[in-house]
């Protein structure tokens, strides 16, 4: 298993390769700062006039939570993944998990790094609860593209304006990047686009007007072309806070991978994998994943997936499993608003998958 999640994490990044003449992935900046969360809530209600009570009254909440700082010597990485049910207004089943791990990169030439992390997995199915404190070290770095995406993203909307007539140089497209990124030492943001402006026109030998100014203050300032990209795999000895593998508090060999990779530029895929057992018997394990899915499929449509994966093995037991899959269409209509979610659920003891289908739409009649 735990060779397994490094091939995953290898075979992953080699097969995302580079668009158009750039890759995303060779792209520095000082600090990297990225929060994302993603949250969905359904609830169903019916209640008959010819039956005694409320026939139906249940829902579930998931969410995912992430937050990445990595600077030039630390980095923190903040990332919770859950899925609540209620039945009745009452909380029926809950499965999750969250970590918080801080790195300290011990070369400025390599990405090496010592790390200390808290984790902890939960869930109502006994032995799915777990808390640990884990040391250890690592190899990789995870990096804020944003910044390169969006100087890509400004060359495409001037080449489908017709005001440039190819794209323009790699060099060209890296000082945009690093302009953007740059952003917040600029007194506004009309001198960074004029700092831009002046880049393209050197570059292109053309001159911008005032739409085309417009149409580059409006993807800098763009909050939905958040990308990022790299990948780190380490390794660990653990302890048991709250054990959940059977018995007394234990060490534990732990081994984790987490992987960003933009597939274009309004596409991002993440996964997360975590592997853990007692570091002195064998016969118990837990294993966690997530991959989460995000693409931008026009301007008024995106599509959210995500699947999420949780089992612990303990000491002469049957393994507790729990899963969640979950689709998202997000449709922006102008006046309408459109949601439409699939998800599927399904632990140990259950018969089968639980479906859930909701279609939600918001109409502004103002």
């Amino acid at each position: 298993m735990a060779l397994s999640l490094l091939l995953l994490t290898g075979t992953i990044g080699a097969g995302f390769a580079a668009f158009a003449d750039v890759d995303l992935c060779d792209f520095r900046i000082p600090t990297t700062d990225l929060t994302q969360l993603f949250l969905t809530v359904h609830y169903t209600y019916l209640d008959l006039p010819d039956t005694p009570s409320v026939d139906v009254s249940s829902g579930h909440v998931s969410f995912t939570y992430s937050r990445v700082r990595d600077e030039s010597d630390r980095a923190v990485d903040v990332r919770s993944t859950n899925e609540l049910s209620f039945d009745r207004l009452k909380l029926d089943r809950v499965l999750g998990d969250a970590n918080l791990t801080s790195r300290y990169y011990l070369s400025d030439t390599m990405p090496l790094y010592a790390f200390g992390e808290v984790r902890a997995d939960y869930g109502t199915t006994p032995g799915q609860s777990g808390l640990e404190l884990r040391l250890g070290s690592g190899y990789g770095r995870l990096t804020d593209v944003t910044p390169l995406a969006k100087a890509l993203r400004i060359q495409d909307a001037l080449r489908e304006s017709l005001v440039l007539a190819s794209d323009l140089s790699d060099q060209a497209l890296q000082e945009i990047g690093r302009l953007v990124g740059q952003e917040a030492e600029f007194s506004g943001i009309g001198e960074l686009v004029s700092r831009i402006e002046a880049v393209i026109e050197t570059e292109a030998a053309v001159t911008l007007n005032a739409r085309s100014l417009l149409n580059i203050a409006e993807i800098i300032r763009s909050t939905d072309a958040s990308q990022h990209c790299g990948w780190a795999a380490q390794l660990g000895l653990g302890y048991e806070l709250l054990p959940r593998f059977g018995g007394a508090r234990q060490f534990l060999m732990t081994l984790s991978t987490d992987l960003a990779r933009p597939l274009r530029l309004d596409a991002q895929v993440e996964v997360h994998a975590d592997y853990s057992r007692p570091l002195l018997t064998s016969g118990a394990s837990a294993v966690s994943a997530s991959v989460h899915y995000n693409r931008r499929l026009s301007d008024s449509t995106r599509l959210v997936a995500e699947y999420a994966l949780q089992r612990v093995k303990q000491l002469d037991r049957e393994p507790s499993v729990g899963q969640a899959i979950e689709i998202q269409l997000l449709f922006d209509l102008g006046r309408i608003d459109l949601t439409a979610t699939a998800s599927l659920t399904r632990g140990t003891g259950m018969s089968g998958w639980v479906e859930s289908l909701v279609v939600a739409a918001r109409v502004d009649l103002l």
